[in-house]
């Protein structure tokens, strides 16, 4: 389930949500309920990042296992003196 900051509130299946690097949300098969009208089911919905209120995830939710990156990060490489040599010969 999910509160959007309208007040709008979301209930979808944890399995179909991905988040990309901008915090957007996207859902598959979502049910949508706005105060004081019917219930709409969707079959996707994106919601931009800064609209979220909260998420609250089942207690059941393995996090562990789910909180993996899947791609990971390169270190930037420090730099040498060697490599700011040739940076300041390149400049001037």
């Amino acid at each position: 389930m999910g509160k959007m900051t309208n007040g709008l509130v979301l209930h979808f299946s944890v399995e179909r949500l991905g988040v990309d690097v901008s915090m957007n949300t996207h859902l598959r098969t979502v049910k949508l309920t706005l105060k004081g009208k019917n219930p709409v089911t969707l079959d996707h919905l994106s919601v931009r990042g800064n609209n979220i209120r909260y998420y609250i995830l089942p207690d059941s939710l393995n996090l562990e296992t789910l909180l993996v990156e899947e791609t990971p990060r390169v270190k930037p490489k420090k730099a040498t003196a060697g490599m700011l040599d040739n940076a300041q010969s390149n400049i001037g």
